[in-house]
């Protein structure tokens, strides 16, 4: 996400993340031919992701021993995948960028 994320202008961060995707992308499909219906699983492949970054702190709190406690970060992505709040909620009112996650 880069320095974007601390704009605190959702409509901002969302212009800047869709310039950026679209060059991304150009760039990809220059080297490589990449159909369509790949993109539209993208929103899957995120929520994927966030399930796994989920699974992996309580995993990570499992090796160490720890309690499940109140970690904000934790819960955080809890909320996203619960309400289907989409890329971790970074196009989203939910999102600070006082606090964002790297």
């Amino acid at each position: 996400m880069g320095w974007i994320q601390y704009e605190p202008d959702v409509s901002k961060r969302r212009k800047f993340m869709d310039d950026y995707f679209e060059e991304v992308l150009a760039g990809y499909r220059s080297e490589t031919n990449l159909e369509d219906s790949m993109l539209d699983q993208l929103p899957l492949f995120i929520q994927l992701n966030l399930m796994e970054n989920i699974l992996g702190r309580f995993e990570d709190m499992d090796n160490n021993w720890e309690e499940p406690g109140c970690y904000e970060d934790l819960l955080y992505l809890i909320k996203c995948l619960e309400e289907d709040i989409s890329y971790m909620g970074f196009f989203h009112e939910i999102y600070s960028s006082e606090e964002p996650f790297e």
